[in-house]
Order: C-alpha cells, then structure tokens, then sequence
C-alpha cells in the first residue's frame, strides 16, 4: 500500500505518527518499503515474509476481541436486568 492508502484506512492516526509507526514496523522487519525511482517519488509498503507469518496471530486477537465484545455487552445487559427487577418488600405488621 501506499502512504496515503493506508492514512485513508486510519482516518484517526495523524500523519506523523502514521510515518513513525512504519518506520518502527521496517526496523523491526515486519514490513518491507520499496522505493520507486521516478518523479514524484513513489514508495509502498508491505509485508515482510515474517510479517505475513504473523498474520494468522492478529487474526486469532481479533476473533477474540470480538468474542469479548460480545461477552462485555452480554454481561452488562443482564447486569440492567438484574438491577430493573423490583425486590419484593417483606409486609411487616
């Protein structure tokens, strides 16, 4: 992808930390950036080979994200509906 591919996809990371974060990522070798040498100057960004073996790891973290999402959500909806419930008030006479 190019730069601003992915800025488009990260609407809320500026652009400088955007430019941070790749160079992290190329230092620690997940992706890899090509350089095209022509006027105006183009550069793309993809994985590296250990980068793409990572992959499967961050989509197993995001299925169970979402699994956790759902438990949260569930969680709190019978928390509302245990706390709605009206205890009954023993008479006392």
């Amino acid at each position: 992808m190019r730069f601003n591919e992915l800025e488009r996809h990260l609407p809320t990371m500026t652009h400088a930390t955007l430019s941070k974060q790749l160079k992290r990522l190329e230092a620690d070798g997940l992706i890899v950036r090509t350089v095209y040498p022509q006027i105006p100057p183009k550069v793309e960004y993809s994985l590296s080979p250990i980068g793409c073996e990572f992959v499967p790891v961050l989509d197993e973290i995001r299925i169970w994200g979402e699994k956790y999402l759902d438990y949260i959500e569930y969680a709190r909806r019978k928390e509302q509906a245990a706390s709605s419930v009206v205890s009954p008030r023993a008479n006392v006479g």
